[in-house]
């Protein structure tokens, strides 16, 4: 729900009481936010707190902080980025392919001139679909190679080492409390990886 304060302008009227009901931001590059171009938002201070309002709300709307750790941050980014790169994928192999080197680089309206129309324009350039998958494989490389130098897969072989050691321990301990014969035991260290495997 949006913040009654927010929806105007908020200056104090020059004449009259109240303060200015106009749009935030109202006249300046920075609408949306902030005073009206009439009442200071034009003023190198109102565009710098218009700009840092707009960008308080798109962190808000970015996101915020969540707690993680390097190695899981890492993997998630490895995770995401993969992710983006085979949607990307789909993107550029549904365009077609003259699409992919080619196409309107720019459309200018022009309706209000002497001669009225849309002019485009086209180029020999990649399309913005292949420059984003291109950018994206490259951002895919990039964070698996930070993984891999972080020493990830090597802590993952660790870290499975240490639980297989513990999970090995506990079987142990719940086989001798159970009072087992030497059979039933010597079978039970049979069976017991076997199940394990099947699961793994």
């Amino acid at each position: 729900m949006t913040d009654p304060d927010k929806r105007y302008c908020g200056g104090k009227k020059r004449q009259g009481e109240g303060t200015c009901t106009r749009p935030p931001g109202w006249g300046t590059a920075h609408a949306g936010a902030g005073r009206c171009k009439l009442h200071g938002g034009s003023a190198p201070s109102g565009r710098v707190a218009g700009a840092t309002e707009l960008a308080r709300r798109a962190m808000e709307t970015y996101g915020v902080k969540v707690d993680t750790n390097p190695i899981e941050a890492l993997l998630d980014e490895v995770r995401w980025t993969a992710g983006h790169v085979a949607w990307l994928r789909e993107r550029v192999q549904q365009t077609e392919q003259d699409a992919l080197v080619w196409g309107q680089t720019e459309a200018v309206n022009k309706q209000a001139s002497e001669y009225p129309g849309l002019d485009t324009t086209e180029a020999a350039k990649p399309n913005v679909w292949l420059v984003l998958y291109q950018q994206e494989r490259k951002h895919l490389v990039d964070v698996c190679k930070a993984a891999i130098s972080a020493g990830i897969a090597e802590r993952q072989v660790q870290l499975a080492e240490e639980q297989g050691r513990m999970l090995a321990d506990v079987i142990r301990a719940v086989l001798g409390d159970l009072g087992l014969t030497a059979e039933q035991r010597a079978r039970a260290e049979v069976v017991v990886p076997q199940r394990l495997r099947a699961v793994a």
